[in-house]
């Protein structure tokens, strides 16, 4: 009775020891990457060039993958991918577009639409 008590207490750890070694592997940390968009192949891949070293890493995207703003981003604009490696894959859930890209204008520039002609270069005469 007493040696059927202590083996239910050790196999009772040692299940709770396999348990937390599990989870702890399936919970890998995410990573962040910052560069250059290259382009996006497929829908699939998106290429991006690192701003330091210039290597061009390629991560996985699908339907999952959230976009800020809502888009994908275009080729030359500065992006931080917030990945996780997956099967030897990075796969990227967060892809956040840098402010200070070519589509955004800079600060301190007087840069918007253009003016409309005034009321006397129309050619109108009243």
């Amino acid at each position: 009775m007493k040696r059927s008590k202590s083996l239910i207490v050790i196999g009772f750890f040692l299940m709770l020891f396999i348990f937390m070694e599990v989870n702890a592997s399936g919970a890998q940390e995410r990573s962040i990457f910052q560069g250059k968009v290259m382009g996006i192949r497929l829908r699939a891949w998106l290429d991006v060039e690192s701003q330091n070293d210039k290597a061009v890493m390629n991560f996985r995207i699908g339907r999952r993958t959230v976009y800020n703003p809502h888009r994908y981003p275009n080729p030359g604009e500065t992006v931080k991918v917030e990945y996780q490696i997956q099967r030897g894959i990075p796969v990227a859930y967060t892809v956040t577009l840098v402010e200070g890209t070519k589509d955004a204008p800079k600060e301190g520039t007087k840069e918007g639409p253009p003016e409309s002609p005034k009321e006397s270069e129309k050619g109108g005469a009243k």
